[in-house]
């Protein structure tokens, strides 16, 4: 069970789709402590929304010309 998980959340479609639900979770939180005057609750949207930026398969790839370049 472990290796099909794995080799699922390795997929770059699979990790985009739960970084942008995580995402949304925490702008909705974040909004919610904006209206409510909630600090913790803003906070708390602001640090899942960095948490689901993370997740996401976003990285520099690098291609031949790009390590000839200075």
């Amino acid at each position: 069970m472990p290796g099909f998980v794995v080799r699922w959340w390795r997929t770059p479609t699979v990790r985009r789709r739960i970084a942008r639900i995580v995402v949304v979770i925490g702008i909705l939180l974040g909004v919610i402590g904006l209206l409510t005057m909630r600090y913790a609750l803003l906070f708390a949207g602001i640090l899942v929304i960095g948490f689901g930026a993370a997740m996401g398969p976003a990285r520099i790839r690098r291609t031949d010309d790009d390590r000839s370049a200075p």
